[in-house]
């Protein structure tokens, strides 16, 4: 049997999907007996009637806790809860999560192929060094990422890291001509997600050339829970992380006049309601996994740039610096 004929077989078997479900589940729950667990997760693939039954979240069975409620910043309420979790500390390193066997990947000079034996790994920051901090701003397509991030990343002299920003440049760059970026293209413009390996690929890209950066404030990431665990496993963890509730009727408003006002290829019709459906499909796993490590701020959206620049503005002192160690006129 060639590679061909392996990749069609696992193709045709629904293998790889069955193998990513499973890990996800591993993953995500960390069981004491993880064989136990993966038999548990194929039993259960058997009962359904096979791995084209399996979705991505079959194996995840989530306690659906609610995040803390959202507050107002008018009046005298505080604007947002800090979760408690550990100090941010400047020498803490972080656990990784054990690398993950195979891949699926797009290459340049080809279409969709297997990526086989254990994904790169290496240190992206000096492990001998203070590790940057690390804010991830999240929410829904069109809740201000972009906004509040440059606003953040300059009152604190920190690198502004737009994951979509990223990936719009090297579109333009070598959609015409690359095979992979012209997948990719006609990926984002249905509506859909990079591949997780770029996205992560991209971002280490960013980090590794600002090495003597005091943070760094990622816009846009994580979008799907795949892509905590890989950024965990191959980086390590945030050091808090930023939710900006929007309603679906005022991320819809704001898209439209953006779509009006830019072009992007990603803010057409269809591509809209597909990356609301992604976002509203995504974001409960991602808070709820942040939320069990104390790490994440969930902040209204709905209000004026300003407002929610002011909340943002304490969430940050509070959790990423002492009295002692805050940056002057801050």
């Amino acid at each position: 049997m060639n590679t061909n004929d392996a990749k069609e077989y696992l193709s045709k078997r629904q293998i790889p999907h069955l193998f990513e479900s499973m890990l996800t589940g591993l993953m995500y729950h960390r069981p004491e007996d993880p064989l136990g667990f993966l038999e548990n997760c194929l039993q259960k693939a058997r009962e359904l009637g096979g791995p084209e039954y399996v979705a991505w979240d079959t194996f995840i069975m989530p306690d659906r806790k609610p995040l803390p409620p959202i507050t107002s910043a008018q009046g005298k309420k505080a604007p947002c809860k800090l979760d408690s979790g550990p100090g941010p500390g400047p020498y803490r390193r972080y656990d990784r999560l054990p690398p993950i066997q195979a891949q699926f990947s797009i290459e340049s000079d080809s279409d969709m192929t297997e990526s086989s034996g254990l994904i790169q790994e290496y240190d992206v920051f000096d492990p001998l060094k203070p590790r940057p901090h690390i804010i991830f701003i999240i929410g829904g397509p069109g809740s201000g990422k972009g906004t509040q991030t440059a606003k953040i990343a300059a009152h604190y002299d920190f690198e502004c890291v737009s994951v979509g920003e990223i990936l719009r440049n090297q579109l333009l760059q070598h959609a015409p001509s690359d095979r992979k970026w012209e997948l990719i293209a006609q990926i984002i413009a249905n509506g859909e997600l990079a591949p997780q390996e770029t996205t992560i690929e991209e971002l280490k890209h960013q980090f590794i050339k600002k090495q003597d950066a005091k943070g760094f404030i990622v816009d846009g990431f994580p979008r799907e829970i795949s892509q905590v665990f890989t950024f965990e496993e191959q980086i390590g963890s945030p050091d808090v992380v930023i939710l900006l509730a929007c309603s679906n009727q005022q991320l819809r408003q704001r898209l439209e006049k953006r779509a009006l006002q830019q072009g992007r290829p990603d803010d057409n019709t269809h591509a809209i309601e597909k990356r609301l459906e992604t976002f509203k499909h995504n974001i409960t796993l991602i808070a709820k996994y942040y939320q069990e490590r104390g790490l994440i701020i969930r902040v209204d959206a709905d209000r004026e740039e300003d407002d929610i620049f002011t909340d943002i503005k304490a969430i940050v002192k509070e959790k990423l610096f002492s009295k002692e160690e805050e940056p002057k006129g801050l």
